[in-house]
């Protein structure tokens, strides 16, 4: 998979404003792409009903619900919160860790709510800490694209020159399918597999236009594909339809649940100081740190190395140690050290979150 790097807002890298948060969250929602980090939930939390949700899952009727059944219920009133979206099995398991699992206890409609406001909150709590990146696909994308006639025209040449193999000149309509299942996200169109509904669109459209055997010349082609795209568009305005992106949001959660933890966090430095002291002089080479970091990058939740943002974060957190790296430290100097520039990397990327594909994150 190619590396997807997009930073939120990178290009200042000190004292962080409140024209910075701003910023961030305008990039967030930019181009329907979105953030689900809990919030969505804790904002309908003091509203919620819970007794439709309490009838639905009651199997068989029998006045109360099992963990299984309220957990079903939670999760499902979470999709409801997040645009339909369903969350992995890793986040709502790392959510509800202090929940019974299994089927013996027994909550009544009068305790319900309160115990779905519990799981809800964990769920939150949950992608706090591990972020959602969705893509809203509305057909204002599509809109643009099509609106901009050099674009469209370089786009459809681009497929057309792509699926005409043999060099005819000549496409067939059935060939739209392959054309449609090349464009993606980027252009705002649903991949196919994404969802049912983005395949129940995808396979309307072709049906509809895809079936001829006629063949087509480039410009006829274009203006088939303009014909489906302006229709897609037109459906998805009237019912978007999100996507879950297959990236990871860097926004410092790991760095700050490290911090908050302030015994495992000293047995933490002083593993990292031992593996670094090698020759046993309890002293450490302070040209040594920056290195480390780097090497542990993807175990903290920092962006790895490579990209030019992922340089300027680094050089503006170490400014000061690769000031001067000809100094040394001790364990104790170290560990104030250590603490300093997981400080700094949390409350940067609190404010500039860094999206990487979940395959370069995991590096």
């Amino acid at each position: 998979m190619e590396t997807w790097v997009e930073s939120c807002n990178l290009v200042v890298l000190g004292e962080p404003s409140e024209i910075s948060k701003d910023f961030t969250e305008s990039k967030m929602s930019e181009g329907g792409l979105q953030v689900l980090d809990g919030s969505q939930i804790r904002s309908a939390l003091p509203e919620l009903k819970a007794t439709e949700s309490f009838t639905k899952h009651d199997e068989g009727s029998k006045g109360y619900l099992t963990p299984s059944e309220v957990r079903r219920a939670a999760e499902a009133e979470a999709a409801a919160l997040l645009l339909g979206v369903r969350l992995s099995a890793q986040i709502l398991d790392n959510a509800v860790l202090t929940f019974p699992t299994e089927d013996s206890g027994k909550v009544t409609e009068e305790a319900f709510t309160t115990t779905l406001r519990n799981y809800l909150s964990a769920i939150a709590d949950a992608l706090e800490d591990e972020p959602v990146v969705v893509s809203v696909l509305d057909g204002a994308t599509i809109k643009t694209l099509l609106e901009d006639e050099d674009d469209f025209a370089m786009l459809a040449e681009s497929l057309f020159e792509e699926l005409d193999t043999d060099e005819s000149g000549k496409l067939s309509s059935k060939e739209l399918r392959p054309a449609i299942l090349q464009l993606g996200v980027e252009q705002g169109v649903p991949p196919a597999a994404a969802t049912p509904e983005a395949d129940a669109l995808v396979t309307k459209l072709i049906t509809k236009y895809g079936q001829g055997t006629e063949e087509l010349g480039q410009a006829q082609f274009a203006a088939l594909l303009q014909d489906v795209l302006q229709e897609m568009a037109e459906s998805l305005a009237k019912k978007p339809i999100t996507i879950k992106r297959d990236v990871k949001l860097l926004n410092g959660s790991h760095l700050r649940k490290a911090l908050a933890d302030e015994k495992a966090f000293k047995e933490m430095t002083d593993n990292m100081f031992n593996e670094l002291d090698l020759n046993k002089d309890e002293r450490l080479s302070k040209a040594e740190i920056r290195p480390l970091f780097e090497r542990q990058s993807s175990d903290w939740g920092l962006p790895p190395i490579g990209d030019p943002e992922t340089e300027e974060l680094f050089d503006q957190v170490f400014k000061e140690v690769d000031t001067d790296k000809s100094g040394d430290v001790e364990k104790s100097e170290f560990e104030v050290l250590a603490k300093t520039l997981f400080t700094d990397f949390a409350e940067i990327l609190r404010l500039n979150p860094i999206m990487v594909d979940i395959e370069s994150a995991s590096r």
